[in-house]
């Protein structure tokens, strides 16, 4: 029997039982006072008038009852059609437009992505994105400019669904817009904040990182906006460091306290390092979280992918991640290794998951 039904059959006693004592103590006014008559203790019209007070009484009772039992059967008629709606609901198949409009979206928002990954002579690079849904709200981009430099780009949406790739539509445009005219990834944050901030509601941040990479120099400078740091690896050197340029998340705030909160800094890339950028996804490890060690599970993990080689490690680390398991948002991992004089492999950006069916 449901929940639901033992509490309408305990009401259901509940007011009957006060009925019955209602009309138990209107007939045992009557009797008494019968009795009391019958006696010559007191006169038949106070007995008669007590005994319709009685009969009254328990009529009031009834009708209590009565009306109680009404609203009950109406509470649970209309409880069950609700249920009833939710499982309707919950059980819904999408709709050939609904099918379509997702994927017309997918499409949309895959096409704002780079299709490879640039060519730079003695570095090799993968990038490995994972939308948890049909949309996300991670975004990554390229763009080598005329000297050789290249500007890499890395963000995360507060929020996912459609909303999440709306907003990473946008700031994607932003940074692709100011990229020619910044000095820098701190001036390229500052601009692309300034064009963001205030536009939306409270509540609505993104987390960036981004990086200018000096092929000549070797030399790679870090701009943070409230994102994790990036993980050096040299598996040679058996050496991982963790490297945070500081910085407050774009849309919290705008003008000067923003400007002032961000600091650059620069990795000089030895032969052998690799460095791993990644957005919250990555370490939102499901069997993890719950011992409270996504962060250290995550950072082992990718020590022993790039242990064996940078090619093909986001694989292996993505493989090992969630080897089992599921994920529970939008991951995005992006490898930068120096190669040495070694001609890199040119791969593609593996977008497996935008072949997910809706």
């Amino acid at each position: 029997m449901s929940a639901r039904r033992v509490k309408a059959s305990g009401a259901r006693r509940a007011s009957r039982a006060a009925f019955a004592a209602a009309a138990a103590v209107a007939l045992y006014t009557a009797a008494g006072y019968g009795g009391l008559i019958y006696a010559g203790v007191a006169p038949a019209p106070a007995c008669v008038l007590a005994a319709s007070v009685g009969v009254v009484i328990a009529a009031i009772a009834g009708r209590v009852v009565l009306r109680g039992e009404e609203l009950e059967r109406r509470r649970a008629f209309a409880q069950a059609r609700l249920e009833s709606a939710r499982a309707r609901a919950d059980a819904k198949e999408p709709t050939d437009f609904e099918r379509r409009e997702v994927r017309e979206s997918r499409e949309i928002q895959t096409a704002l992505l780079p299709r490879e990954v640039p060519f730079l002579d003695g570095y090799h690079m993968e990038v490995d994105y994972q939308p948890c849904g049909a949309l996300s709200g991670d975004f990554y981009d390229f763009r080598v400019y005329d000297d050789g430099r290249l500007l890499l780009t890395l963000g995360d949406v507060s929020g996912k669904g459609p909303a999440g790739a709306i907003v990473m539509a946008m700031v994607q445009t932003l940074f692709r817009d100011h990229a020619g005219a910044a000095a820098g990834p701190a001036d390229l944050l500052r601009r692309v904040n300034a064009g963001f901030s205030g536009t939306l509601g409270k509540g609505v941040f993104v987390t960036a990182l981004v990086g200018m990479l000096d092929p000549d120099r070797h030399r790679l400078t870090l701009g943070g906006a409230g994102h994790h740091p990036v993980l050096l690896l040299n598996p040679a050197e058996r050496r991982t460091t963790q490297v945070g340029p500081r910085g407050l998340a774009l849309g919290l705030v705008g003008g000067e306290a923003f400007t002032d909160s961000l600091v650059e800094t620069s990795i000089d890339l030895a032969p052998g390092d690799s460095l791993l950028l990644y957005t919250d996804g990555a370490t939102d490890c499901v069997e993890e979280l719950s011992k409270g060690v996504g962060e250290s599970r995550f950072l082992a993990a990718a020590a022993g992918a790039i242990l064996h080689g940078p090619h093909g490690a986001l694989k292996r680390l993505r493989d090992d991640l969630w080897a089992g398991s599921g994920r529970r948002d939008d991951t995005t991992l992006m490898l930068v290794s120096r190669v040495g004089g070694a001609t890199p492999h040119r791969m593609p950006s593996d977008r497996s998951a935008h072949n997910l069916k809706v």
